[in-house]
């Protein structure tokens, strides 16, 4: 039995991640949420090009592939790149960010 969604219960997740920008005590979360996806990012992207691991290459293959997928069906559906788009790219500039300092600090 599912529960009736009240007037303020996010039906989409452009809805629910746009409740971490609204609301200001949901930032520290957003953002602590951002640094550990970052982190994984770009620990993967280091690892696939520093450590030259097939196992890495194959998740930048699937995330990359996941990513493009989101992309495309956001597009379709509103014929524009919309908030989980921008999040998820942004993502990805973090993620390539970190590894890239990684990289020249030698920590990876």
């Amino acid at each position: 039995m599912t529960e009736p969604e009240g007037p303020d219960e996010p039906r989409n997740l452009d809805e629910w991640l746009r409740q971490f920008f609204r609301d200001s005590s949901l930032v520290p979360v957003g953002i602590v949420a951002v640094g550990c996806f970052t982190a994984i990012g770009g620990g993967v992207i280091a690892w696939a090009f520093v450590g030259r691991s097939l196992a890495a290459i194959a998740a930048l293959v699937l995330l990359g592939g996941m990513t493009l997928d989101a992309v495309l069906r956001e597009l379709r559906r509103t014929r524009r790149i919309g908030l989980v788009s921008r999040c998820v790219l942004g993502l990805w500039v973090l993620s390539a960010l970190a590894a890239v300092a990684a990289v020249a600090l030698g920590l990876a």
